[in-house]
């Protein structure tokens, strides 16, 4: 038992590593800027990063083969070349300012043939947390070619490998049903500037130091912090059925968070999160000090809450948490859409399917409600998408996609992986830091065929009280994010076997049936949380907005930006139980306010 604790720490902490590394590496590849088909021949010539993939590739495809063995009969490279400047500030000083450059080469090498391959088998840890290979930072035809050789060489004789344990688990463990590893795709050619990145880093350390000064006015914080990224991400891409790409991608994030406890110890961790794209700039100064004012209030006005031990009843989720209730609920169960095959039961746990994903063509949703996924939508409402996709990372355009058609699940984000039902690839593959690839969501817009006012909500809330014979109904504005409360947190995460599908709420308040009136509260997680609950919502809002946010990868670890475009949620019942963290207190108090 203690080794399988320490073996779970470890598996964490390589996650949590994993991550954010993810963060910096590749959340910009969905900050995607236009691009469009040139003359293909002649970019590819000028450029020595095409150049080097092309002739490797087309070396490879022609004699790459181990006598008696079978050749690749797939073969696509991908690199990435990642810049980044990263600004943060915590109590009165900036504690970061660095900047980073370096570029990664991914490869996909199939053996076998597309009904049966090397793909989907997973042995080890190393199966799933393979990190890409370093590349030159120069563009030197001849370093580049000969790096993608060697690490082909390598991934070639890899390949063969996992096919033959591949074979001889399925040869010991038939599965019920055979479907093929990799589905055909139409080549798509697009070709795109490369991307410098052009951040403004003065403006942005003077956001980053007015923001925290902001913070700095709480005086019963404990701890908070800025930060500010700036990040452009160019990627090229070849495979050996002619497609290519190449996209520049830039973007910022800025981060505020902050802390403190309750008398009773309970830690309340708070929240600001922008993502928006390299030329919109950061939001203005006054907004900035806005938002980090609001947040040490909001924080304040929980610590001061009530707690409540549980809660059965409706629940009205406004603000960022109906996109969180979306992210977490819907979209996040849609992926992984195919089981793994996997020889160890840790990665088996790991790797879970979708909860959603095996109820294509049932009914998942009330049927007023319907779901669409639109990659290539740039903005809405004059809001611009950070989800915004022309083609996807196995080189397939994107599709836009209906998901939920009056309430039925019809489909799926796909890459090309067949799953039973879906057997072609709708340009939703997103490719992960450890050269996995798995779908997911871009810009997804969720609709209702008859909104409700804002006060229609509210008042539909308190109705749902009244015919349930209970006081009160709940309000959440916003959810937890482990990105921030684990980063002040001094006890250890208790372990989950099975985690909740929804993180507990940070701004929640009871609304009282009778008169209307609003009291904020603390202390409740949800309980026994399922995709059911999708089923009940009985309301959606005439509020829709627009939420860029980071939407968390499926066992994998790591997060894509997406953008989900929702109005408010009205639940008719939801499950919380107590569920706050309480730490001792500290013994002294804050120097800076001594």
């Amino acid at each position: 038992m203690a080794w399988n604790r320490a073996l779970r720490r470890t598996e964490r902490c390589h996650v949590k590593t994993i991550a954010a590394v993810f963060l910096l590496l590749v959340l910009p590849f969905l900050l995607i800027m236009p691009v469009s088909s040139v003359g293909a021949a002649d970019t590819l010539q000028d450029d020595a990063v095409f150049r080097a993939m092309q002739d490797e590739l087309n070396r490879s495809v022609k004699s790459l083969a181990i006598p008696g063995m079978s050749p690749p009969y797939f073969l696509s490279y991908r690199v990435r070349e990642h810049e980044s400047a990263t600004l943060e500030a915590r109590y009165t000083a900036v504690t970061d300012s660095s900047t980073s450059r370096n570029r990664s080469l991914l490869i996909n090498l199939r053996v076998g043939d597309p009904s049966l391959d090397n793909t989907n088998f997973y042995q080890d840890w190393r199966n799933i947390w393979a990190n890409p290979g370093r590349l030159v930072d120069e563009n030197n035809y001849d370093a580049l070619r000969h790096q993608i050789w060697y690490q082909t060489d390598a991934m070639y004789k890899g390949a063969l490998e996992s096919l033959a344990g591949k074979k001889a688990y399925l040869q010991a463990n038939p599965p019920k049903k055979v479907l093929a590893d990799f589905a055909p795709a139409e080549p798509f050619v697009s070709l795109g500037p490369a991307v410098p990145l052009t951040a403004d880093r003065q403006e942005a350390s003077a956001g980053v130091r007015l923001a925290a000064n902001a913070l700095r006015e709480g005086s019963d914080l404990q701890d908070w912090r800025v930060t500010w990224s700036g990040h452009a991400t160019n990627q090229w891409y070849v495979n050996s059925e002619g497609s290519k790409h190449r996209k520049g991608m830039a973007g910022q994030t800025l981060d505020m968070s902050a802390t403190l406890q309750a008398e009773d110890g309970q830690r309340l961790t708070g929240f600001v999160s922008y993502l928006f794209h390299q030329d919109d700039g950061l939001p203005p100064a006054a907004k900035l000090a806005e938002d980090a004012r609001r947040l040490a209030a909001e924080l304040r006005e929980m610590a001061s809450a009530p707690l409540l031990d549980e809660y059965i009843g409706p629940v009205l989720f406004t603000d960022v948490a109906s996109a969180q209730f979306i992210s977490q609920l819907f979209a996040a169960q849609l992926t992984l859409p195919r089981k793994p095959l996997t020889t160890e039961e840790w990665m088996n746990q790991r790797l879970p399917v979708g909860k959603l994903a095996p109820k294509l063509k049932r009914r998942v949703l009330p049927s007023f409600v319907s779901v669409r996924d639109q990659p290539k939508l740039e903005k809405w409402n004059g809001t611009r998408l950070v989800g915004t996709a022309t083609v996807d990372d196995e080189g397939v355009e994107c599709q836009d996609i209906t998901l939920v058609e009056n309430g039925r699940l019809i489909n799926l984000p796909l890459g090309r992986q067949p799953v039973e039902g879906l057997e072609r690839s709708n340009g939703h593959a997103r490719s992960t830091l450890q050269q996995m690839t798995v779908p997911g969501i871009t810009n997804l817009l969720v609709t209702s065929s008859a909104p409700r006012p804002a006060e229609k909500m509210l008042q539909g809330l308190r109705d749902l009280c009244q015919e349930q014979g209970i006081e009160y109904g709940l309000l959440v504005r916003k959810l937890e994010d482990t990105r921030f409360s684990d980063l002040y947190r001094t006890t250890e995460r208790e372990e989950e076997s099975q985690p909740e599908l929804l993180a507990p709420p940070i701004l929640v308040y009871r609304v009282y049936a009778a008169d209307g009136r609003v009291e904020p509260v603390r202390g409740l997680g949800f309980d026994a949380v399922s995709v059911r609950s999708l089923r009940d919502i009985t309301a959606l809002g005439a509020d829709t907005k627009v939420y860029n946010l980071l939407q968390p990868g499926s066992g994998v670890g790591g997060y894509q930006q997406v953008s989900i475009i929702t109005p408010s949620i009205l639940v008719e019942e939801m499950e919380l139980k107590s569920a706050g963290v309480h730490e001792p207190l500290t013994v002294e108090k804050n120097p800076i306010f001594d």
